[in-house]
């Protein structure tokens, strides 16, 4: 396994192009790391990286390994993480995961409702999260940069060493407090419904009323004819100000499905084909490779993939 190590010692050089950075990623000491590298270049016979004022960077030749060895050892170490993972119960490798630490990204309300939940079981089984909050640009930087074994993303991504696959369908709610919904009474799809709806105040996730725009050219085939009248960034806090009666609001049914459930808000109306919008599970080349990350997609993907 010598050659591998000293492999795997060189592909995270390659890929953070630091000594340093690489040893930090492989919990390594920078000396160890430092040493696997020399090893790999008296193998090979020539030197793979030069030395910059900071950092380093591939010769001809280290950018020519690179490309020939990388995604076949991802691939060989993502195999052997996924057999681990997939015997962890049966050989006692659950045992390996403790102390083990998964890095995630993504939408806050999303992983906060729903993807954390399902990983409780990992939680018991000491594993670690760590948890980065971000757009779709932020997560995809932070996979490029290897900080992330797996993000949710709100758009399909096509980029070199990343892999993304549908997750799920996430529906769209308009809803309101008890009492809106029975001033309101029914309220109809097309045109109609919107003209209803006019005279209630909108509680917005921006200016720009994305979420629900959306939502009304799907259901009711027209463009929002107002302005919002509350505008918070914060869809956990919308959910709030309609349960108080404050107006009503578009939001992702994981966010307010408590709410729904004990009737502090109710669904305003219920369209024949409800909106929706597809979410992503994506990860880097070479993360799904520890036992604790294969456990962790398998349970997102078991419990929430349904894309």
């Amino acid at each position: 396994m010598g050659d591998v190590d000293r492999l795997r010692a060189f592909l995270a050089i390659h890929r953070t192009g630091s000594v340093t950075e690489a040893a930090r990623r492989l919990h390594m000491s920078q000396p160890a790391v430092s040493q696997q590298l020399q090893a790999l270049e008296a193998v090979a016979g020539r030197r793979l990286f030069r030395r910059l004022p900071r950092g380093v960077e591939p010769t001809p030749a280290g950018l020519e390994l690179a490309e020939q060895v990388g995604s076949h050892l991802d691939a060989v170490e993502e195999a052997w993480g996924q057999w681990l993972g997939r015997n962890a119960g049966e050989s006692g490798n659950i045992a390996s995961m403790r102390g083990a630490t998964v890095f995630l990204g993504g939408p806050s309300e999303f992983l906060t409702g729903r993807v954390l939940p399902a990983l409780a079981p990992l939680l018991v089984a000491g594993v670690r999260l760590r948890v980065q909050i971000g757009t779709d640009d932020v997560v995809t930087r932070a996979i490029e940069a290897r900080e992330l074994d797996l993000a949710i993303l709100t758009h399909d991504l096509e980029r070199r060493g990343i892999t993304v696959e549908p997750l799920v369908q996430e529906e769209f709610v308009l809803v309101a407090a008890p009492d809106v919904a029975v001033e309101l009474g029914r309220v109809r799809s097309g045109t109609r419904g919107a003209r209803q709806l006019e005279k209630v105040p909108m509680l917005a996730v921006a200016e720009e009323l994305p979420l629900i725009r959306s939502y009304w050219q799907e259901v009711f085939g027209a463009e929002p004819d107002t302005i919002a009248d509350v505008v918070a960034d914060s869809l956990p806090a919308l959910a709030a100000l309609a349960e108080r009666g404050l107006g009503m609001t578009v939001l992702p049914r994981h966010v307010c499905e408590d709410q729904l459930a004990d009737g502090r808000l109710v669904q305003l109306i219920r369209p024949r084909v409800a909106p929706t919008a597809q979410l992503y599970l994506a990860w880097g080349s070479g993360s799904r490779r520890t036992p604790a990350v294969i456990a962790a997609y398998q349970r997102i993907h078991g419990l929430l993939g349904h894309g």
